[in-house]
């Protein structure tokens, strides 16, 4: 077989149903808006993410899968304009509302997914299009293919790599296997046949995370897992308990023995 006749859209969807996890709807990430929000929002994540971006004053910058606007938010400050898509409610009212706060001014929030007609929503061209650990779909070639179209000067994906957010060990901890779906060199392979070749940086972070009560960390991981037996249940607590530290002021930090990896795939629309 020649590289050029492998269908890396067909891998990418072979490799996403034997992953370990089930993609989360609307309504499971409207439920988690609040609490993702408050653990997103100035994060070391947006802090690297920017620094490999180097944001320009006259971009408007096409923010697909903004969330409660982890990027969004920062950005506004170094941009033109962001336009920030999510198909959650609720994430993009938590980021309309932390903007309302910061008397920013230059994001405007619209309620879209990947398959959505954008043209229909009036959704223009960018200067810059950005998907920010959000290329959870089943066409990977038609949501590149998306984003060169929507880009005028440069295109940003931050991909997984490897198990990126999800700990293995907590699959272990419950007696589950894991799989991780596929990552970023699904997505490379197919943007060379697109004839794109991106330049890859990486973010590296520490995924410890801090939370009001036990119980929010408890939920956290559970968000990982899909119905859960008693038994699973008890080795989720055991998993939590063991890495859970409760501070002087009262909050818990649920802390990973493994860093986090993205990788930042970028291009110049001038030099496809």
């Amino acid at each position: 077989m020649h590289y050029k006749d492998i269908d890396w859209n067909r891998l990418w969807q072979e490799a996403r149903r034997r992953k370990s996890w089930k993609k989360k709807g609307r309504s499971d990430w409207d439920r988690r808006a609040p609490g993702f929000a408050k653990r997103n929002i100035d994060s070391s994540y947006a802090e690297r993410f920017l620094q490999l971006v180097k944001p320009e004053p006259h971009w408007r910058v096409l923010d697909i899968g903004s969330g409660p606007g982890t990027l969004a938010l920062p950005l506004a400050a170094r941009v033109q304009a962001v336009t920030a898509l999510d198909f959650s409610a609720a994430m993009l009212a938590e980021l309309e509302s932390r903007a309302a706060r910061q008397g920013i001014t230059n994001i405007t929030a619209i309620q879209a997914s990947w398959t959505d007609d954008w043209r229909q929503l009036g959704i223009a061209e960018h200067e810059v299009v950005i998907s920010s650990r959000s290329l959870s779909v089943v066409d990977l070639k038609s949501a590149l293919e998306k984003m060169h179209g929507w880009a005028t000067e440069k295109v940003f994906i931050a991909d997984r790599v490897g198990s990126g957010p999800f700990d293995p060990e907590l699959f272990a901890a419950v007696g589950r296997p894991f799989e991780p779906g596929p990552d970023f060199i699904f997505t490379v392979n197919l943007l060379y046949q697109l004839g794109i070749h991106p330049k890859i940086d990486y973010i590296e972070i520490d995924q410890n995370k801090t939370f009001a009560t036990r119980e929010d960390a408890v939920e956290s991981c559970r968000w990982m897992l899909d119905e859960l037996t008693p038994a699973e249940e008890a080795g989720l607590a055991a998993y939590v308990d063991e890495r859970l530290e409760q501070s002087d002021a009262g909050t818990y930090t649920l802390r990973r023995s493994s860093r986090v990896k993205w990788a930042l795939l970028s291009w110049e629309k001038r030099t496809v």
